[in-house]
C-alpha cells in the first residue's frame, strides 16, 4: 500500500454511536412558550430526536389548563401514576400527548388495545426473517410497550379501556413501574429510568357507556394505577382558530357557520352542557377531527360544490339511519338555504 493510501486510511473514523438518552438543558419557554415566561424554569430535554419521534400536527392547539396539568406529571421527580387522558372521540387525547413529546424531542411508542388482545400480545413475540446468508431465522420481536419500557420512551396504551380480563391483569406490574416478566421469552425487563406510562380511554373503565359499546369493564385495582385527566372538545373561539390556520381560503362567515354546527351537533349528542347528560341524545358524536375533516372535503370537493355534500361524506356514515333526519335538521337551522348553495357562492358573499 503506498504511502498516501495509507494516510487515508488512517485518518478515517469510526462512526459515532448516538447516545439518544443524553439530556441537555434549556429553557422552558423556548419548549413551551404557551405555558413558561422566559427564564423561568429550566426543563431537560434529549439532546438528540430517536427514530421513534413524531412530529405533532403542527395546526394542534392544545387547552391550557389540560396542558400544564400533563407537564406537572411530566415534569414530576418520579411518576407513581401513570398519566390517562380520557374523553369523548376527537377531544385531541393522543394528540397532547404527541405534543408534549414532540416538545421533548422523546420517542413514542404506541400499543394499540383492542378487546381481543392477549397478555402475549403486549409482551411481543417471534417472528420469521431472511438474515444475510437468504436463510430463514426466528428473531424477537418487543411489542411497542415492551420497546418503550426497556429502552426508555413515551409508551402511550391507546384505548386502555377496551382492553379484556386477560389483558388487563397483564397489565398491573407494567403500569406500576415493576420487573415485567415477558412469558412468551422468558425474559424479565426492568422499566427503564426515562419511560413514561400514558393511556387514552373514552371511558375509565365502567363498562356502562352506551355509546362506546367495545369499552370494558376494567377491574378496580387497574383503573386506579392511572390518575386521569379529562378532555374536553376546544371552545368555538379555538376551533375559529384552527379551521383558519388549517383553510385561510374559507371565509369568516362561513367558519363560524361550521363552528357553530359542530356546537349544536354535540349539544344534540351530549347535552346543553356538553357532559353526557342527555336522555336519547345523539349516537355519534361531532368532534374536531370531524370539524377539520369537512373542511378540508369542502375545499377537495371545489368551490362547484356545497358544503352540504362534504359534511354528508365526513360526517353522514357515522350516523344510523333514524338519526339523519335530526342531525339535518340541525344543518338547516344553522346554515338555512345556504347548506345546499355552492361553495363559490358563498364564498363571494359579502
Amino acid at each position: 500500500m503506498n504511502t498516501q493510501a495509507q494516510s487515508n486510511v488512517s485518518t478515517i473514523k469510526p462512526a459515532t454511536k448516538i447516545d439518544y438518552n443524553e439530556m441537555i438543558e434549556v429553557d422552558a419557554h423556548e419548549r413551551f412558550p404557551e405555558i413558561f415566561d422566559p427564564n423561568q424554569y429550566k426543563i431537560k430535554i434529549r439532546k438528540h430526536r430517536h427514530p421513534n419521534c413524531q412530529k405533532a400536527d403542527m395546526h394542534y392547539t392544545p387547552d391550557e389548563a389540560t396542558l400544564r396539568k400533563a407537564l406537572a406529571w411530566w415534569l414530576a421527580p418520579a411518576q407513581p401514576k401513570p398519566l390517562g387522558f380520557v374523553g369523548e372521540t376527537g377531544t385531541g387525547k393522543t394528540e397532547l400527548l404527541l405534543f408534549i413529546a414532540d416538545r421533548f424531542n422523546e420517542p413514542v411508542f404506541i400499543e394499540k388495545v383492542t378487546v381481543g388482545m392477549s397478555g402475549e400480545r403486549l409482551e411481543g413475540g417471534y417472528e420469521l426473517i431472511v438474515d444475510g446468508k437468504g436463510h430463514n431465522v426466528t428473531r424477537k420481536r418487543y411489542s411497542q410497550a415492551a420497546c418503550g419500557y426497556k429502552y426508555g420512551g413515551l409508551v402511550i396504551l391507546d384505548e386502555v379501556d377496551k382492553a379484556n380480563e386477560d389483558l388487563s391483569t397483564s397489565l398491573h406490574l407494567f403500569v406500576e413501574g415493576k420487573p415485567w416478566t415477558l412469558s412468551v421469552f422468558g425474559e424479565t425487563i426492568n422499566k427503564h429510568a426515562n419511560c413514561r406510562i400514558a393511556a387514552t380511554a373514552n371511558t375509565t373503565g365502567g363498562g356502562d357507556s352506551d355509546r362506546y359499546i367495545t369499552s370494558q369493564r376494567l377491574d378496580q385495582a387497574l383503573r386506579s394505577r392511572f390518575g386521569w385527566l379529562k378532555t374536553k372538545y376546544p371552545s368555538k373561539a379555538v376551533e375559529l382558530e384552527i379551521l383558519e390556520k388549517n383553510f385561510p381560503k374559507l371565509t369568516l362567515p362561513i367558519r363560524k357557520l361550521m363552528v357553530q354546527t359542530a356546537d349544536s351537533l354535540r349539544t344534540a349528542a351530549l347535552g346543553k352542557d356538553h357532559d353526557g347528560n342527555i336522555d336519547n341524545g345523539l349516537g355519534c358524536v361531532f368532534s374536531t377531527r370531524t370539524l377539520v375533516h369537512w373542511g378540508f372535503y369542502m375545499m377537495t370537493f371545489g368551490a362547484n360544490r356545497s358544503p352540504y355534500e362534504s359534511f354528508e361524506f365526513s360526517f353522514l356514515g357515522s350516523i344510523d339511519n333514524d338519526e339523519i333526519e335530526e342531525v339535518n335538521s340541525v344543518v338547516q337551522r344553522v346554515w338555512g338555504d345556504d347548506i345546499k348553495k355552492p361553495l363559490g357562492e358563498l364564498i363571494q358573499k359579502k
